[in-house]
């Protein structure tokens, strides 16, 4: 049984600062892993054993276990892209659904900061397409249905 896991079981080898770290990351990492991944129990693993690398590694500070877990999860995900390849749903997941800073992403995803600003901007300006366009098509089946 992993240590995460664990944590289920009301075991209490689990140390206080790891049910911290468990609380306040899984959220947003479980979200990036849904995100770049299908299946919510192969999500639910991933998470978990990224978790539990990351917990077994040492790490200067917190920045460096944020940066840990992600890799970690990007690599269950099997997500190996380059700062040239890396998708828009990516960066805007690590942003909006992680909220990591842009320069954890930077970090994370070896791209300049200006790249992952940049790449974000691309990003919402696709998404206020797409929403303008799937409003435009809403307004068209509602008049079309009251005629």
């Amino acid at each position: 049984m992993g240590q995460i896991t664990a944590i289920d079981c009301g075991a209490s080898e689990i140390s206080v600062a790891h049910r911290q770290r468990f609380a306040r990351y899984f959220p947003g990492l479980f979200a990036y892993v849904r995100a770049m991944s299908n299946g919510y129990a192969t999500g639910v693993d991933k998470v978990v054993t990224a978790f539990e690398i990351a917990l077994s590694e040492p790490h200067a500070d917190e920045d460096s276990f944020v940066l840990s877990l992600f890799t970690n999860a990007r690599r269950l995900c099997g997500v190996d892209s380059t700062a040239h390849d890396t998708s828009e749903r990516e960066v805007l997941s690590l942003t909006f659904d992680a909220h990591l800073t842009r320069e954890q992403v930077s970090a994370l995803l070896e791209m300049p900061v200006g790249a992952v600003v940049s790449t974000l901007l691309s990003g919402l300006r696709r998404l206020q397409t797409l929403r303008v366009a799937t409003e435009a098509a809403g307004d068209a089946a509602l008049h079309g249905f009251a005629a």
